[in-house]
Order: structure tokens, then sequence, then C-alpha cells
């Protein structure tokens, strides 16, 4: 039977477990409880020196890989997961000389996401990530001797709603059925919660999680099995990965100092590659060792000999003694940040330091006696604890949790498969809904990490969902359109973590002119002035995912519904949209144009929805290059003014009225032009496109009383809308020259048309709509 285990996805190093009758560490191919969380991709070589096929190396041996190959060997990929190339963060890194491995905007993305480049090929977080989840499910099969389908994977607390989505994306390209996912700091309580909190206890407990790549903090109260979070915080950008970093800062300043050598990093830059990514491999390792010794020791000792040398050629070792005391200088600057994280924490959710009952330290840095030191200070050292298996602690709560959610489990009593729905084993009579209350976990009642807002038309920005809110939660707000006419809607979302704006993507929606046509027809007896509203439900799940629905207040039939463009090839799609409509709307096209231009944009952003697969995250390229070649095509229509849905409306509309002027043979002609531009208008090239417009144009203009006729018709639709009273007169025009036509009698046919004209062109010159707006905003 397939198995469902909790994973503890972590920066530096991962771990999957399974809860059987007792929670177990499922060890990995090398026997070892910790997967290290390193990627390489080797490529292997053919004979005559030719590439051959590239191998993925995940874990141990991809972290043994670093030391030879490092611009093709990835560590803290989750630091990477959902972030935009121009963070903040990403930039720095980005520009740091330690990170060999190449970050640069996706290609067919935007700024909003990014991509590592390995072997000259561009690879996403997710699919790295993915990597590391099938070596741990792939393993656990082998020790199990069974398959993992299902699991709860943990995130960091301060994970938004972006990360989380590609923390997912990265579970459907493992295969991988995701049960939830699981805050760290709440899967660390409910590791140490089952064991230590019985039924009868209330304990407000805060979770200080210090990982290698994140810091995490979390406030539950916890009671018989019931899990509440209070709030959460932290830093997505701190970590064991930060230490490490101002360790080796610190080795090679004093070396540099030692060797009187100006610039160390320039040095270092110019060995050769080999040379340099063997020293950056081993100065990275002997740090993390050093690191880890002075947790329980005085000293470290970091010794790198005969790699590095000088300008001269001499040899330039590394040899530095690092003190506990200069460590700890050192790591004071993150102490102070995780500790004013902390009170920033419990000053937002109005809890002060006293009502804290205990304080649990987990993850693979909470180790470090000055840290602990710290949060000892702050709390009480009775209210302390460090976790005894804080790399295990996180993947051991995902098992609990997911054995609470997988739909059968094995009975405590007889180790026999039961379902989740029985209170008493059948094979053995066990009481299991006495065993769930005292050793399981009932519920969690999760919290929002951040606030949530969308930004209108006019800049404001508007608060939807606030942080700290219980999940899962949902807001509707109802926003009117800008013009009565509107048919696009655009609206960008973004968080708010620690006072900075972080987008979690964009929503394009697109209004047919039919369904336009039906709300108003609903609204009959509405303003003229009116526009139409529509309402927008921002929904956060258990799992702390966004997704929105909308849907117009007037017709609610209709909804709009759609995923966020998160950064993707669909996003950059999107700008190219956003950029045309801009551009249309400075040159201030005919209304005629624009309103063609708006018919295409709302098709095509039909397809641009369907541009990314929703559970792999990968471009479909069919749609895409649809997508692309339409866009394109509509450029090139606005810029040279040529109307196709104009022209096919114009055609249909003379069908619909004056047909009975043609034979069946020609009616039938018209049509079957019609549909074929309808068709290019939705698959054809520009050039396809173009031809099927000129030929119905053609077509039409062919037929010259059905053109005339159409000319007095818009006078006198003009008329219905600006001056009724001379719609009649228009109307009696059309009757008369329909009964000189059918009668043939051209003499009749001539008078009224020189009777006529005058009133029309003078008519369309008073009331021609002249240029168009594309409106895609929303306002309050």
């Amino acid at each position: 039977m397939p198995k469902s285990v909790g994973i503890d996805l972590g920066t530096t190093n991962s771990a999957i477990a399974i809860k059987k009758i007792q929670v177990e560490i499922i060890p990995n191919k090398e026997n070892e409880r910790i997967t290290p969380s390193c990627v390489a991709l080797r490529q292997k070589k053919k004979l005559l020196g030719l590439s051959g096929k590239t191998e993925c190396i995940v874990g141990k041996h991809a972290l043994e890989w670093l030391k030879q190959d490092p611009a093709n060997t990835v560590t803290a990929v989750k630091r990477l997961m959902g972030r935009s190339f121009d963070n903040p963060e990403v930039q720095k890194l980005v520009s740091d000389p330690r990170q060999v491995v190449t970050i640069r905007r996706q290609t067919r993305g935007t700024e909003n996401s990014l991509v590592l480049v390995l072997n000259d090929k561009e690879y996403t977080p997710e699919a790295i990530s993915s990597e590391i989840l099938k070596k741990l499910c792939a393993d656990a099969g082998a020790s199990l001797k069974d398959t993992v389908e299902f699991a709860v994977i943990t995130v960091p607390a301060y994970f938004n709603d972006k990360q989380k989505h590609a923390t997912r994306t990265a579970a459907a390209l493992a295969g991988i059925k995701v049960q939830r996912l699981l805050p760290e700091p709440t899967a660390a309580a409910i590791s140490f919660g089952v064991d230590q909190v019985n039924d009868a206890d209330v304990n407000t407990v805060l979770v200080f999680d210090f990982g290698g790549g994140t810091f995490d903090l979390s406030v539950l109260t916890i009671s018989g099995g019931q899990f509440l979070e209070q709030g959460k915080g932290g830093n997505m950008w701190l970590g064991g990965e930060d230490i490490d970093r101002q360790l080796m800062d610190h080795v090679l300043e004093i070396t540099a100092r030692e060797n009187d050598i100006e610039d160390i990093h320039a040095l270092i830059d110019q060995q050769p590659d080999q040379v340099k990514n063997q020293f950056l491999g081993e100065l990275k390792g002997l740090v993390e060792q050093a690191k880890i010794r002075l947790s329980q020791e005085q000293e470290a000792y970091i010794e790198i000999l005969g790699l590095l040398k000088d300008d001269d050629g001499d040899l330039l070792d590394v040899d530095v003694t690092l003190t506990r005391d200069r460590f700890d200088t050192l790591v004071q600057p993150v102490v102070n940040t995780a500790m004013d994280l902390t009170r920033r924490l419990l000053t937002d959710i109005h809890i002060p330091t006293d009502l804290i009952d205990r304080v649990l330290l987990v993850g693979g840095s909470s180790h470090i006696p000055c840290i602990i030191a710290a949060v000892q200070d702050m709390f009480g050292a009775e209210k302390v604890l460090v976790h005894d298996r804080p790399m295990l602690a996180i993947a051991e709560g995902a098992a609990i949790l997911s054995h609470r959610l997988s739909e059968s489990y094995e009975c405590a009593g007889c180790g026999k498969s039961v379902s989740q729905t029985e209170t008493t084993c059948p094979h053995c009579g066990f009481d299991l809904e006495k065993h769930t209350i005292e050793q399981g976990v009932l519920d969690i009642v999760h919290s929002t990490a951040h606030d949530y807002y969308v930004v209108l038309e006019n800049g404001e920005k508007y608060l939807f969902i606030e942080k700290n809110t219980p999940l899962p939660c949902e807001q509707t707000e109802v926003f009117k359109l800008i013009q009565e006419d509107q048919q696009l809607v655009h609206m960008k979302f973004f968080n708010r973590v620690n006072e900075i704006e972080e987008s979690i993507g964009d929503l394009w929606l697109g209004i047919d002119f039919e369904t336009l046509n039906k709300c108003w027809d609903n609204l009959a007896d509405a303003d003229e002035s009116a526009v139409l509203s529509i309402g927008v439900t921002l929904k956060i799940d258990e799992n702390n995912l966004v997704s929105v629905d909308a849907s117009l207040r007037e017709f609610p039939d209709v909804h709009l519904s759609r995923t966020l463009s998160r950064g993707r090839a669909d996003e950059t799609l999107f700008r190219k949209v956003e950029t045309m409509i801009n551009e249309a709307n400075e040159k201030k096209l005919s209304f005629y144009t624009t309103q063609d231009m708006t018919t295409l944009i709302v098709s095509t952003i039909q397809d641009i929805h369907q541009v990314i697969d929703p559970d792999s995250g990968q471009v479909v390229e069919p749609v895409h290059q649809l997508a692309e070649m339409n866009i394109e095509k509509t450029r090139r229509f606005s810029e040279n003014d040529i109307t196709c849905y104009s022209t096919i409306n114009f055609a249909q509309s003379a069908l619909d009225h004056f047909g009975m002027l043609l034979s069946s043979t020609d009616q039938a002609l018209i049509q079957k032009k019609i549909d074929h531009l309808k068709q290019m208008n939705l698959t054809g090239s520009y050039e396809e496109n173009l031809s099927a417009y000129e030929d119905l144009d053609r077509c039409i203009e062919g037929f010259t009383d059905i053109v005339i006729l159409m000319q007095i018709k818009k006078a006198r639709d003009y008329c219905d809308q600006h001056d009724p009273d001379r719609a009649g007169t228009f109307k009696d025009d059309i009757a008369n020259l329909m009964d000189a036509i059918i009668k043939q009698d051209i003499k009749l046919k001539t008078t009224l048309l020189e009777e006529i004209f005058p009133r029309v062109d003078k008519t369309l010159d008073e009331f021609d709509y002249g240029t168009g707006t594309i409106h895609k905003g929303i306002t309050r």
C-alpha cells in the first residue's frame, strides 16, 4: 500500500520520516538519517572528449562533488524558491564573488522569477528541489519496500504564496501528492508537544527555529492535540548559511592580513578554475565543521594547505584558529537580529514574554551556545528547551500529521492497517479514538504569514487580508470598472514582508463582448454613466496558498476565476500585452481599432492562462507559441489600422438586416468568409489572418447596395443613442431605399441617395466615436 510520509525539505539538510506505531526517521541509501540538500549535475564524458549524458547527483555525493565542480553544484536552493530575480537578497547573492553558480532571470520569464544555469542549461529552483524530493522518496521507498505517494512537506513559516506554490510545484515534479504544507515551527511543536504536553495542559509555546537558510518564529497554543497558531515571524534570509559566510569572510580577512594581501577575493579569482573551485569548496566545508565544533569546544582550526598561490607564485596557506569568544563576537549581529525579530513578533500579537510557557529551540543552528544564552536571557533558562533531535524534529512532526491525514494507518495495538474513520481496531479491539486523543494531532489552526494587498488603477494599495488572520480565510471586496464598456481587468497582488513589498502575482481577466452585452441587458434601468462592478474574493487555504475568484456583480453567473501569474512565461506574455495597451493609448488610435484590439486581447488572455501547466509549472509549448503569435499579430494589426472583428461585425450585421436582398449563394459565400476570418483570428498567422480579412472585405465591398444600407443604418444607430428624434427618419430612408432596390427602380434609388447621403455624412461626422482608450483598471 502506498505510504504517507513527512518530509523536511531543508535549506542545508533534508529528512524523511514515517509514523507507524512510533515515528521513524527513514535512512537514505547511504544509511544516514540526514540527506544534504545539495544537487550536482555531472556531465559524463564520451570517447574523443565529447560531452555525454548529464547525471544528477543528490545528497552526500553531490556535496563531495562540490569541491570539483561548484559551478554546477547547487546548495541552499530553498532560499531561491519562489524568489524574484530583482529581490535585494538575491541580487546580493548574485554579486557575491563566492557564488559560482550562475543565477539569472528566466529567459522567457520576468524579473519576478529566476533560474540557475548548470552546464549551460536553465533550471528552476523547483526543478532542483524536486531532485532532492525524488531521492528522499526513492530511498524511503526502497527502505520501506513500498512506494511513497503522499507527503506532508514542511516550509518556513514565513514563506509567502509564491514560495509555497513553488514547493508544491517541486513536489508535483517529483511525483508526490501533497497532503499539507506544514510550517516548520508547527512541525517542530508537534514533535515536541505529542511527547511532552498531555491532555490536561494548555501551553503557549514559542518555537525558535534557526535552520540553515531561514529563521522562523511561531507562537502556538497547544492543548490535547489541538495546535492553534497565534502568530509567526522571522526572516527568510537569516540562518546557518549566513554564519558560514561570516566565518569565511573572517578566515579570509585573517589570511590576507597575515600575508599582507590587499584584495584576497581578487587573488582567489585569479587562480585557475579548478584550484579556485576546490579552495572555495574546502573552505565552505571547513567553516561548517568549525561552527559545529565550536558549539561544544573552545577552539576550532581551519587549515587549507598547498592550494592558493600569491602573485609571485608562492604557496599561500590558510591556517586560522577560531576561538569560541571570537566566534560569539562574529555571530553577535545575527543573534541580535534574531532577538529583535522575536520581540517584534510578540509585540505584534500582544503577548508578553512572561505569558510564554515554553520556548522550543530547533534547527541545526539552535545548538550554538550564544544563541541559547540570548533566548534564555529573554525568557528565563527554565522555559527554554533545546530539542534533543533538532535536525530531525521537523520531519518527525510532519510524519505525525501525515499519519493523521492519511486514509489509513497502522493500529498501535497490533500494527495492522485500519481506516482513519474507525474508532476501534477491527483486528484486535484496540481503542483507536482514545489513543488518537492521547497521542495524536487532532487539529491545527494556522494563520497568515503576511499582509495581502491589491494595487488599484490610481496606485492606491488596498489591504485585503491582515497578517496573523486564522486560516483558512477568504475576503470579498467589490471594485468598480473604469468604463461602462470595459472588457479588461488587471490586478496586482503583493505581500508586505518586513515592510518590503513582494509581488505574489498578477491577475488578468478578459470579459468578452457578448457577456458584456448580457450584463447591460440585465441592467435596463441603469444610469448611462453607470459602470459594472466586479467582486474579487481572495482565498487563503490552510497551506497559506492564495487563489483568486472574481465575478461580475451584475451577472454573477460569469465567473472570471484565474490563477495568478508568478514571473514565468505567462507573465512575460502579459507584460507584452500591457506594453501594447499602453502604446495604443498613447498613440490615440481610432475607436474601432482599439475596440478590435481589445477583442483580440480578451481572446489572447484566455490562451495565456493556459500557458503554464498548473501541476508541473512547465510551459505548454503549443499554447505559448499561439499566444505569442496572437500578441504580435494584434500589435501589427493595430499599427496598420486593420480591424478584423469590426469587419466581421459589419458583414454579419449586413447579412442579418439586409441578407434578403442577396441570393442564397451570396449569403452562404459571405457567411463562409466570416467563419474563416473568425477562425484565423484565433489560430491563424498574421499573413493568414490578413488574407482572410482582405478576402471578406473585398467580398462585402462587392455588394454596393448592402454597403450603402449599412452606412445609413450606422447613422440611425448613432441617432438611437444620441438623438432619438432623428432616428425615425433614417429608419424610413432604409425602408424606402430597400423598396427601390427590390423593384430595381434605378431612378428612384438615385434620387433617394442624393437626398439621404448628405444627412448620413453629417450625422456620421457629428457622432463618430473618434479615438478610443483601452481600460484595464479597477477602483473603489
